[in-house]
């Protein structure tokens, strides 16, 4: 046994035996809750019933035992924010000494204990070699759809793969694609349990079982036990009375590589300190914040044009570009040639919007090829933003091949959670954009990252005219709160060609993929270790604020606080968090020269009069201080980010200067500490100087929404 597990039973135990004393009492529940548990169900989390944890048996002792620390730690930490949630306690209200039970006290501090780690900033190095090591501790909640439809083309046998992998429990759920209802027959080599419209069976290994998913939206689920790796089933209706066969696999099973993809995590050798630059120890430090170690950068692509971003998606997939007369005519059932297409072993798609429209349908056209030919796909969207034609498309990829899998990103508030917190639900979104593709070829994998969601708003000035498509959405409303909404925007996007960063991006998006699925917490991707030179310039980091402790806020305002001469943004969102605002007080304090390229005026996007708004206190704020100038391109309304420090850094992300994706949306981006990178960046810079005109600062700003933004969980929102 490692050190570290044998100290985390010993922490564990004290509370995992007063939960016992207390387990057989009426109104309490002995089941596990350590973040999720799915045979038990998801319970409110209260000091009345009991739920116990349960880590250590989780974690394997398999040499791991730096990384279980950092992981638990984040894990305790979880716990204790739900514990709070329910109970009023911690930052919710009152303190947590003053629930009257002695379980619930023990619990507390255990966790407490557990969470320490959390309280230091940045991590420090611990023993081993740098390199790859893979975690397989059984910790999350696996939930997976399955999407079925009917008259579904069964033009070959299909495959769906589910994952086990670091579960303690899984669930298929089934949802109803197509228009007729859907019978399902089969065997599974293990036990299988089936929940339909409330009630639950468990079918034995080699049984024969039958169900039946009706048209109407239905809760229907399937439970594989531990020991199932597969199912052999036949959907049937009465549109399709022969059937069409359909396997379900244990991924980690039947494909061991993706298996290694989604168990990596990466030791990180961070260098001495001594004699670096305060900007380069802050760049190389490990942090709560979920980071790679630093990566070859290769020569990237620079996509500023936006025929060129959406081109470069289109090339990962189709071997080539589109010609200017595709986008001048705008078909969206223009001829492909596939000849030169890659082949692809895994692509992920992971965007906050996947839309209906000229640039969703040729897009769906491309992944589609790839899925015909048995690729593993796997999208990711934010399910509040998509509209009816957004998701009957989507679902109808998913069910026609089941080797796409589609993940529509939905956030729950926890059982017992305040107001504000239930009210975010409604608006916290899944922000990280990435399309990786990794090719059987060598030389042809690619990873895409920026600004740019799948939506025409980044492709032509005005909605291309989509009437002759029924099954397409046209967008074209310009304000106001709507999912109608249409904008152009000017966007910038990075492409990647080297074969171990494109790996490497794609694993640590597999930490979200394979997130729990009831908190949305997920494992953090490396570790720092003494000793070795880093043998890259460029670091990539996904946030998810609600789950790591605002770590992104914290890493930019050190960041921000490094600067010595000149920072230089582009941003068109400037509701900087108190935090931040601070750091950029401080930056002025010093001599630091800023400069902000941003949109003040964002009439288009969803809610554009808040934002605008919004943008307007920043200027109100800084405009004396700061040269802040708007992004004038006609009828263009600014989306990138970039922010460059003292001629040495450049980040580009999804990551807006505002409070949602420091508080509420998941982001993810590319820092690079490199002064050539910097010099090709800075002609992409000038450009939007170029575009741009001076802010006058003499704004008006109305009562009322002085008043509204008072209100820090309303500026929250926003």
């Amino acid at each position: 046994m490692s050190v570290g597990s044998a100290i985390t039973k010993a922490l564990l135990g004290s509370a995992l035996a007063a939960l016992a004393n207390c387990a057989g009492m009426p109104g309490h529940s002995a089941c596990a809750f350590f973040p999720g548990d799915g045979a038990c169900g998801r319970p409110p989390v209260s000091a009345d019933n009991g739920a116990t944890i349960a880590t250590a048996h989780y974690f394997a002792n398999d040499g791991n035992s730096a990384y279980e620390k950092q992981f638990q730690a984040l894990l305790a930490q979880s716990r204790i924010d739900a514990l709070d949630r329910a109970n009023g306690t911690g930052r919710f209200g009152r303190d947590w000494r003053d629930v009257q039970n002695s379980g619930f006290h023990d619990t507390y501090q255990a966790l407490q204990r557990l969470a320490k780690p959390l309280g230091e900033t940045e991590l420090a190095p611990a023993q081993g070699k740098a390199g790859e090591g893979h975690f397989t501790g059984r910790w999350r909640m696996s939930r997976q759809t399955l999407y079925l439809d009917a008259a579904a083309r069964a033009s070959a046998p299909k495959t769906f793969s589910f994952s086990g992998l670091q579960a303690r429990s899984v669930e298929i759920v089934l949802r109803q694609a197509g228009q007729y209802p859907v019978d399902i027959s089969g065997t599974c080599n293990g036990p299988l349990a089936i929940r339909a419209s409330g009630r639950s069976t468990t079918v034995a290994g080699a049984s024969p079982f039958h169900l039946g998913l009706p048209v109407a939206e239905t809760s229907v689920s399937l439970f594989p036990d531990e020991t199932l790796t597969r199912c052999d089933l036949r959907i049937t209706s009465t549109v399709a009375p022969a059937g069409a066969p359909l396997t379900l696999l244990r991924e980690e099973v039947a494909d061991p590589w993706i298996a290694g993809l989604d168990s990596r995590y990466d030791r990180c050798p961070v260098p001495d300190s001594t004699g670096l630059e305060e900007l380069d120890r802050v760049f190389y430090a490990s942090r709560w914040l979920s980071q790679t170690c630093a990566l070859s950068l290769g020569s990237p692509t620079l996509l500023r044009k936006s025929r060129d971003g959406f081109n470069a998606k289109v090339e990962t997939l189709l071997g080539r570009r589109l010609p200017d007369s595709a986008f001048d005519k705008a078909d969206p059932e223009l001829p492909l040639d596939f000849s030169n297409a890659p082949k692809l072993r895994l692509i992920y798609l992971s965007s906050l919007e996947f839309k209906a429209d000229f640039s969703g349908r040729v897009m769906e056209r491309l992944i589609r090829h790839h899925a015909a030919l048995g690729t593993k796909v796997r999208i990711l969207v934010t399910d509040v933003l998509e509209r009816e034609k957004d998701d009957t498309m989507l679902h109808r990829l998913a069910s026609e091949f089941p080797n796409v899998e589609l993940q529509e990103y939905r956030w729950q508030a926890d059982h017992g959670a305040p107001l504000d917190e239930q009210i975010s639900q409604l608006h916290k979104t899944h922000h990280i954009k990435m399309l990786a593709t990794l090719a059987e070829e060598p030389g042809r994998s690619r990873v895409i990252i920026g600004g740019r969601n799948i939506h025409d708003g980044f492709l032509f000035h005005k909605p291309v005219d989509l009437t002759r498509y029924p099954d397409l959405e046209q967008y074209g409303k310009t304000d106001g709160f709507s999912l109608n909404y249409y904008s152009n925007w000017s966007d910038f996007d990075i492409e990647i060609a080297d074969q171990a960063t494109v790996e490497t991006l794609a694993a640590h998006l597999s930490t979200i993929w394979l997130r729990d699925a009831d908190t949305n917490l997920s494992r953090p991707f490396s570790i720092p270790v003494p000793g070795g030179s880093p043998r890259g310039v460029a670091r990539h980091f996904i946030s998810v604020p609600y789950e790591d402790g605002h770590a992104l806020e914290a890493y930019f305002v050190e960041l921000i606080d490094t600067a010595e001469h000149h920072i230089e943004i582009v941003n068109p969102y400037l509701n900087l968090t108190p935090d931040i605002a601070r750091a950029f007080d401080r930056a002025l304090a010093k001599g630091v020269k800023i400069d902000v390229v941003g949109r003040i005026d964002l009439k288009g996007d969803i809610g554009g009069r808040f934002l605008t708004a919004l943008n307007k206190l920043f200027v109100e704020r800084y405009g004396d201080r700061i040269n802040i100038r708007e992004f004038k391109a006609p009828d263009v309304v600014l989306h990138s980010k970039i922010m460059m420090i003292d001629e040495r850094l450049v980040a580009i992300s999804s990551v807006n200067l505002n409070n949602r994706s420091f508080f509420h949306d998941s982001e993810n981006g590319m820092v690079v500490l490199d002064p050539a990178f910097y010099r090709r960046m800075k002609p992409v810079y000038d450009d939007y100087l170029a575009h741009s005109r001076p802010v006058a600062t003499n704004v008006t700003i109305s009562w009322a929404y002085r008043l509204l933004f008072s209100d820090s969980s309303v500026r929250q929102a926003f």
